[in-house]
């Protein structure tokens, strides 16, 4: 187990740069910078770990999220996913505010290399450092998202 571990510990960290995706969108007055990969570890035939990382930079603040998910296969495409995720929050003097949150969600795969996932997040620890952040202050999150696997 301590070896299927570092595994993923390291698997990560390589794809940390080979699937960053960049989108920018820059008006007069903001910048948005946007950037996820994700990583899944087999554990057998029903079971995987999943890694990810998130990040969404804009003019006065930055949000970096890392969730880690436990998937369980029901059936061929669809899966129930289970895990926490830590968030770090850094305003404009880069001070770093973290917070926790569980998350609870289903991943159906349409395809070999697409999936769409909708999730529930509950942070635990107290209020949200940026009200700006999607969730508007909220303790609770629903997202709704998409991936390509390579």
């Amino acid at each position: 187990m301590k070896t299927q571990i570092i595994t993923i510990f390291i698997l990560s960290t390589m794809n940390l740069v080979a699937q960053t995706n960049i989108n920018e969108k820059q008006t007069k007055d903001s910048k948005v910078e946007t950037s996820s990969f994700f990583n899944q570890y087999k554990l057998n035939d029903d079971w995987a770990i999943i890694g990810e990382r998130e990040s969404r930079v804009e003019t006065d603040y930055s949000v970096y999220e890392f969730p880690l998910l436990l998937k369980y296969k029901v059936t061929e495409k669809l899966s129930l996913l289970i895990g926490s995720k830590i968030n770090l929050y850094n305003d404009i003097s880069g001070a770093g505010i973290p917070t926790a949150s569980g998350v609870l969600g289903v991943q159906y795969d349409a395809s070999e290399n697409l999936l769409f996932e909708a999730k529930f997040n509950q942070r635990f620890t107290g209020e949200i450092p940026m009200e700006k952040d999607y969730t508007f202050g909220s303790k609770q999150s629903f997202t709704l998202g998409s991936k390509l696997r390579f």
